[in-house]
């Protein structure tokens, strides 16, 4: 089947609310990445899309042919290797909760492939928050494969991995709403190998549809909605967990509340931020030990699920214990002076800790 640069037929495939098959929407992509489309036909395929509402087909055909094109890297590493990202779009304003985690699970001796751009609906991004702190954000591949082999943590940045992202930078921006881009994203990780993921999602509708996408395509995941609009674990109120495990081939659905596992409740407003400088300290402060219980204890409780998805830790409890001492040992806050250390520019982060009072 050949695609018409203008899309014309998917959209009004779209449009009626049908469907497409896996070929159409493979094909649809691969010529908005080549940069095949003009910019308005591809604004109203994905609204269009978006106001269907994508099928888990559509989006594991999508992310096929996204990670087709992408710059992909293979760490050597023993052990799974995870990665913790949100989908964005969560209707509150959270520091950098999952990148904190990430450091944290990496200091409790997880292997990580930290994916992640540029604030999309946050006031600070991943890439925005280790910019500031002295990463090298266009680090070639093979240092980032080299930092996470020696490091055990390392940073993708989304647009030098995913380089025809570019084609469609401008639409999105212009259309200025959710798009399949933000659900495909923290699944489209450059790494070949990654065994294990934590997925925040902002509606509890993609709970199911994630699930199902992430079935065969890794061993394990954790797919997570929180009940008060964080787009990952909150320690706030219940959450919701589609736990997915290729080891006995099951999908678990559980609800989790904060006090099931022997954390304190906290209350929306004390993990919210007002500023990316605000966002930035607050990361620090949770990787640090510093700052409040409230923001150190949601870090900790989604790097103790990345720590069970990656197998170091056997439930959440223990997860718990682990990412806490990972924090007060200071084994966290070394871990992100290593990998600055080894992809970057240390000064940077002795600057940021010298400004947020930090040491």
């Amino acid at each position: 089947m050949t695609v018409s640069t203008d899309l014309r037929s998917e959209i009004k495939k779209l449009v009626a609310k049908t469907d497409l098959t896996p070929a159409e929407i493979s094909h649809a992509l691969d010529a908005i990445l080549a940069a095949m489309v003009p910019e308005t036909a591809v604004a109203a395929f994905l609204v269009a899309l978006a106001m269907k509402g994508e099928t888990s087909d559509e989006l594991r055909s999508m992310l096929i042919s996204l990670r087709n094109q992408a710059t992909k890297i293979t760490p050597q590493v023993s052990g799974s290797l995870i990665d913790i990202c949100g989908t964005g779009g969560g209707s509150r304003k959270s520091f950098n909760i999952s990148t904190a985690a990430a450091i944290v699970a990496s200091a409790a001796t997880a292997k990580v492939a930290k994916h992640g751009n540029r604030s999309a609906s946050s006031l600070c991004g991943s890439a925005d928050f280790f910019e500031y702190v002295g990463l090298d954000l266009n680090a070639p591949p093979t240092k980032v494969q080299s930092c996470i082999e020696k490091i055990g943590i390392g940073f993708l940045f989304a647009p030098l991995f995913h380089p025809s992202m570019k084609n469609v930078a401008s639409v999105r921006k212009t259309i200025g709403v959710r798009t399949v881009f933000n659900k495909i994203g923290p699944l489209s990780n450059p790494c070949t190998n990654i065994s294990g993921q934590l997925i925040g999602v902002f509606e509890p509708q993609l709970l199911q549809v994630f699930s199902e996408v992430c079935s065969g395509y890794v061993n394990e995941a954790m797919i997570v909605y929180a009940h008060d609009g964080f787009d990952e674990l909150s320690n706030t109120c219940q959450n919701d967990i589609y736990w997915i495990s290729s080891d006995n081939h099951t999908t678990r659905r559980i609800r989790l509340h904060p006090s099931a596992i022997g954390m304190e409740v906290a209350k929306p407003e004390q993990l919210i931020v007002n500023s990316k400088i605000d966002s930035i300290m607050s990361t620090l402060q949770s990787v640090y030990g510093t700052g409040s219980r409230e923001k150190r204890d949601i870090v900790i409780l989604n790097a103790a699920a990345a720590l069970v998805v990656g197998k170091i830790a056997s439930n959440l409890k223990e997860g718990v214990e682990f990412a806490r001492n990972a924090i007060k040992s200071g084994k966290a806050r070394d871990k992100l002076s290593q990998m600055i250390s080894y992809c970057g520019d240390l000064e940077k982060l002795k600057e940021a800790e010298k400004k947020f009072s930090l040491l």
